[in-house]
């Protein structure tokens, strides 16, 4: 167990959170794919709602008490403490809460099932309750190999066995509900077990008063962060029927994976890694500006592959039944590089308690994309044209971002574009061999497209890491102690 006085560095914690979110993509693609296949296209819909319904309500369910754990420079026990007696306390007062409301809620989009369905998962209030504080002090602790640990158990117990051995016996909607319970479950009896809470220490208002204040303007703009992450789902369910809504709800799954990815990153590694460098901005400037150049490097790539290969990976994923979500996902895939970059905003936002403007950024992006969808679907442009929409909220909320960081860090534009333009870089060499190699599988030409864009890279270091970004050689040195080659360790290190 990972002590205050033992914090692993930034790198060791990264690497143990990707591998952390690898596995939990992977494991819930297999989930997800077998799901797919047991379940209606209706059900997924259903659950959708459900899901948009009781995430809005965790989080005044939580009132920023996790992030404030995090970026709390001076943390006591009594904090802890109180910040436990508080949560727990919350989260009963929310199941019931949820509890009363579900058949109104029910009514109002007329589906019987949906109570019982809220219900159950506003379970979740009561287990996040319990279990908030210690996940968030195992993310200040940087203890991602905790972490690891109960987020695999939760995904193996929860979803891969509990779920899919309901869903193969005819369960349908009741798996999926029975496995999000059992993992969320399981993911907080680990928490509890790596991160102890010292119950014994006293009650402090003060300390609690020091977290709400943080906490009040992290719960406005997570909410506002969430509400701009689903109000294009209610809109549309409001506008077409149960299978659309499915299909929709899959397409932005799928644009989600990635940005999930990088997502969890953020929320974890480089938000408390960015809280303890917030008092001193050259650092936390220069950590950023690597953070944007390692993101873009990896995601304007993907962002080609997924928007070229869009049907063939919706296929591959889903099955047939959902080929419908196909020309979705590959509109809304181009958003994916726009939000993933836009999370690194959101963790120096967040560290360096500029919520204010955050909050600020994300009604603003609200806004654009409800207009935007609302004038597609009455335009009769249906879903397709609610995907157009929320690509082009992403980048008016892409720029503001960045130009918060920008003023905020003291980078130039110039400067900014110069980190991203490796990503851009890799992008056209994935994208000329995709598009030019001839191939009846789209697996294949990607993969031969995407081993000629690596090949390049290492070849020629200056297109991926080229001096301008890293003039210190301390990135090219790294690597070039990884190679195998000789010939290519010469190379970047030249």
């Amino acid at each position: 167990m990972t002590q205050e006085g033992s914090t692993p560095s930034m790198g060791v914690s990264l690497s143990w959170q990707t591998l952390n979110v690898m596995l939990q993509v992977g494991l819930q693609l297999i989930y997800m794919a077998l799901l797919a296949r047991w379940i209606a296209p209706e059900d997924f819909g259903v659950m959708a709602i459900a899901l948009v319904v009781v995430g809005v309500v965790e989080i005044f369910a939580q009132v920023g008490i996790g992030p404030s754990i995090v970026q709390q420079p001076h943390l006591t026990p009594s904090h802890i403490a109180t910040a436990w007696w508080f949560s727990a306390g919350l989260g009963l007062v929310f199941f019931a809460g949820m509890y009363l409301a579900a058949p109104a809620l029910s009514a109002h989009y007329e589906t019987p099932a949906l109570c019982q369905v809220l219900r159950w998962i506003s379970l979740s209030f009561v287990i996040s309750g319990f279990s908030v504080v210690s996940r968030s002090l195992l993310i200040k602790r940087m203890d991602f190999r905790a972490l690891t640990a109960c987020a695999l158990a939760g995904m193996v117990v929860g979803n891969l066995g509990i779920g899919l051995w309901m869903a193969s016996q005819g369960a349908g909607l009741w798996a999926y509900v029975t496995a999000l319970l059992v993992q969320n479950g399981v993911l907080s009896l680990g928490y509890v077990w790596f991160a102890r809470i010292p119950l014994h220490a006293r009650w402090d208002g003060a300390a609690l008063g020091s977290l709400l204040t943080y906490g009040g303007r992290s719960t406005v703009f997570n909410l506002l962060t969430y509400a701009g992450a689903k109000v294009d789902m209610l809109m549309v369910k409001e506008s077409l029927g149960w299978r659309d809504v499915g299909w929709y709800d899959r397409a932005v799954y799928l644009m989600g994976l990635p940005v999930t990815v990088l997502g969890k990153l953020g929320d974890s590694v480089l938000f408390s890694g960015l809280s303890a460098m917030q008092d001193n901005r050259d650092q936390l400037r220069a950590t950023s500006l690597r953070g944007l150049h390692l993101i873009s490097l990896l995601t304007l790539p993907m962002t080609i592959v997924l928007v070229w290969q869009a049907e063939g990976i919706t296929r591959l994923i889903l099955g047939p039944k959902f080929d419908g979500a196909a020309p979705l996902a590959q509109t809304l895939f181009l958003a994916v590089a726009l939000r993933a970059l836009t999370k690194l905003g959101d963790a120096n936002i967040r560290a360096l308690d500029g919520l204010r403007w955050g909050i600020t950024i994300k009604l603003v992006f609200l806004g654009t994309l409800a207009v935007g969808v609302q004038w597609a679907l009455t335009r009769g442009h249906g879903s397709q044209g609610a995907a157009w929409a929320v690509v082009a909220a992403s980048g008016v909320q892409w720029l503001l971002t960045m130009g918060w960081m920008t003023q905020t860090l003291g980078i130039s534009w110039p400067e900014l574009l110069r980190f991203v333009r490796p990503g851009i870089g890799m992008a056209i060499a994935v994208a000329i061999p995709m598009g030019a190699i001839p191939s009846s599988a789209w697996w294949v030409s990607t993969a031969i497209a995407v081993c000629l864009a690596v090949c390049a890279a290492l070849v020629f270091p200056g297109l991926a890491l080229p001096k301008a970004v890293d003039p210190q050689g301390t990135l090219r040195s790294w690597v070039a102690a990884r190679l195998p080659m000789r010939g290519l360790r010469s190379r970047w290190e030249s």
